[in-house]
C-alpha cells in the first residue's frame, strides 16, 4: 500500500486555491455591477432634469424674457430702441396731420377775428386726429403682446402715448407757428408744395423734441418696446 498516492491534501489545496480565486474575483465583480447601476441612475437623473428643469431655472428663464420684453431686444442699442417708439408716435401724428389740415383747408375754419387764423383751428383739428391714430395705433401694440383687449389696455396706451404724442407736437406746432407767422407771414397756403415741405421739417423737429419722454417712458416700463 506504500505504491498508493494520495490525492486528498492536493485536490484539498487546489479547492482551496479556486475557493481563495474567487472570494478575491467577486469583489470585481460586485464593483463592476455598482459602477454600472450608478451609471444608470445618473443617465437617469440627468434625463428627468432635462425633462423637469427646475422651477428656478424656469423663473429664471421667465424673468430674462420679461426683461427682454420691457426693454427690447438686449442686443440692440436703447437709442434704436427709443428710435423706434418715436416713429410709432410720428406715425400717428403724420397722419393726424395730413387728415386735420385738409380738413380745415376744405371747411376755411379759422379762430380769432383780429386776424382770423386758421393756424389755431389747424393745431387743435391736428391734434385730435394725431391723438386718436396715436392711441389706435399703441392699442395694437400692446393688446397683441399682452393678449389683453379690454378697457385695461386702452389706458394703458392713453398712458404710453398721451405724453409721447404731446412732446412731438410740441416741435411740431411750435414750427408751424414760427413758419406760417414769423418767415412767410401768413401768405402760405396748404396746397402749396413749400407749404408741406416746411411741415416735414416740423415733423423732423418733433421727432427730437420726443425723444427725451420718450426715453423716459421706455426706461420707466410705462411705454412698451415697439420692436
Amino acid at each position: 500500500m506504500a505504491g498508493r498516492v494520495s490525492l486528498g491534501p492536493a485536490a484539498t489545496n487546489h479547492d482551496g486555491a479556486g475557493g481563495q480565486d474567487m472570494q478575491q474575483k467577486d469583489p470585481e465583480s460586485n464593483d463592476h455591477d455598482s459602477d454600472r447601476t450608478e451609471t444608470a441612475s445618473a443617465d437617469q437623473q440627468q434625463h428627468h432634469n432635462s425633462s423637469h428643469p427646475e422651477p428656478k431655472d424656469e423663473e429664471a428663464g421667465h424673468e430674462m424674457r420679461m426683461h427682454e420684453h420691457h426693454h427690447g431686444d438686449s442686443s440692440r442699442p436703447f437709442f434704436a430702441t427709443v428710435t423706434a417708439g418715436v416713429c410709432h408716435c410720428g406715425a400717428g401724428c403724420v397722419l393726424g396731420d395730413i387728415v386735420g389740415e385738409w380738413l380745415v383747408y376744405g371747411t376755411n375754419a379759422y379762430i380769432g377775428s383780429n386776424p382770423a387764423r386758421l393756424l389755431w383751428a389747424e393745431m387743435l383739428v391736428d391734434f385730435g386726429f394725431a391723438f386718436l391714430f396715436g392711441l389706435v395705433f399703441q392699442y395694437f401694440s400692446i393688446a397683441p403682446m399682452s393678449g389683453d383687449y379690454s378697457l385695461k389696455t386702452v389706458y394703458r396706451a392713453l398712458k404710453a402715448d398721451a405724453l409721447s404724442l404731446i412732446s412731438f407736437e410740441v416741435g411740431l406746432f411750435g414750427w408751424m407757428a414760427a413758419f406760417q407767422i414769423g418767415i412767410f407771414n401768413d401768405r402760405i397756403e396748404m396746397n402749396m408744395v413749400t407749404y408741406w415741405w416746411m411741415m416735414q421739417i416740423g415733423m423732423f423737429i418733433g421727432h427730437w423734441t420726443g425723444v427725451p419722454v420718450n426715453w423716459w417712458l421706455i426706461k420707466a416700463g410705462i411705454k412698451e418696446p415697439c420692436c
